[in-house]
């Protein structure tokens, strides 16, 4: 169990950051607002109830009260940005039920995430934004809308439309999942990457059993993770040195090479545009660039992974986040 620990001392506010304790890109933004004049103060919302206690009350301003361990607490009136980075789940006494202890994570979920979310400051990302850009036929509509490149796609459980959208689709397609989902199964972690499908060789039966996402093919030179962190763009191209890494570069890290690469002037005003409509600071964009060196807009993922192109390429991602979180906009 950790404590809420202070990691830095000024009268400008406190950066609230609520992660679990072995985040590593966590301690690397850390690391970066240690210099700047914040106050940075860090919580696991899996040490409550048994390490943490949570008072808030309604007053006319907004939420006035507090997060404390037994040593620490953070005044919620002092909090200038909050900084939400894939907390633990919360950690209930051993002699309760299993069914009390999901009606208690249900309570702790809602007491936490709507005391943050109410707070009038800068959270990276606000939580219930962060959980509706999840939903990637969402994504997709919302990156055609702001004038992104969007592959055909067909949200179906319909063998038939399967069928008669590969039919009507020139080239190839493909089969991806809605979810971000990683099953811990057998002898570790067990994902789903992007599968070339042909419809005709589908059993329908698997189609019916639930919801699937087809997509046309877009035939790519490579692809490219874009960090977005506020107006901030880090443009990352990722070479695909085998056929399994070129479907999807996800299923063969060791078969792909990282570039920093400049990211087209209306790509960026596409991705910043994309952030202001559904309400987020942060998001990991990822494309394919075709032969002719058209992005194509694949999918946003608003709590994506960025600390291993940090290490790749020296891009100052941590610097960026610290930057944004010490400026602590309010909403």
């Amino acid at each position: 169990m950790t404590d809420l620990v202070d990691v830095g001392l000024s009268a400008a506010g406190t950066v609230l950051v609520v992660a679990g304790a072995d985040d590593a890109a966590t301690d690397a933004v850390i690391r970066e607002l240690d210099s700047r004049p914040v106050r940075v103060a860090r919580m696991d919302v899996g040490d409550f109830p048994l390490g943490l206690t949570l008072s808030a009350s309604m007053t006319a301003d907004g939420w006035a009260g507090s997060a404390a361990t037994a040593g620490s607490a953070v005044d919620l009136a002092e909090v200038r940005s909050v900084y939400y980075q894939r907390p633990t789940r919360f950690s209930f006494p051993a002699t309760m039920s299993d069914g009390d202890k999901l009606f208690a994570a249900a309570e702790a979920r809602l007491a936490f995430g709507g005391v943050l979310m109410s707070l009038p400051v800068l959270l990276v990302n606000h939580l219930g934004r962060s959980a509706a850009a999840e939903y990637k036929p969402l994504q997709l509509r919302t990156a055609s809308d702001v004038g992104m490149r969007v592959p055909r796609t067909l949200v179906t459980n319909d063998h038939d439309a399967v069928t008669d959208f590969a039919r009507a689709t020139s080239g190839p397609v493909i089969c991806k999942t809605l979810s971000s989902l990683v099953l811990n199964e057998g002898a570790g972690p067990r994902i789903t990457y992007t599968t070339p499908i042909d419809a005709t060789d589908i059993d329908p039966a698997a189609v019916a059993a639930t919801a699937h996402l087809v997509q046309q093919w877009v035939p790519k030179a490579y692809d490219v993770r874009v960090t977005m962190v506020g107006c901030h763009c880090f443009g990352v191209a990722i070479h695909a040195n085998s056929e399994r890494a070129h479907v999807d570069w996800r299923a063969d890290y060791d078969a792909v090479a990282y570039e920093v690469v400049e990211v087209p002037a209306d790509v960026i005003a596409g991705t910043s545009n994309y952030l202001g409509c559904l309400g987020l600071a942060y998001g990991a964009f990822d494309f394919t660039v075709d032969p002719d060196g058209s992005w194509w807009f694949l999918e946003c993922n608003p709590e994506g992974r960025w600390l291993w192109l940090q290490e790749e390429t020296g891009l100052p991602i941590a610097a960026a986040l610290a930057d944004l979180l010490a400026a602590g906009l309010t909403r």
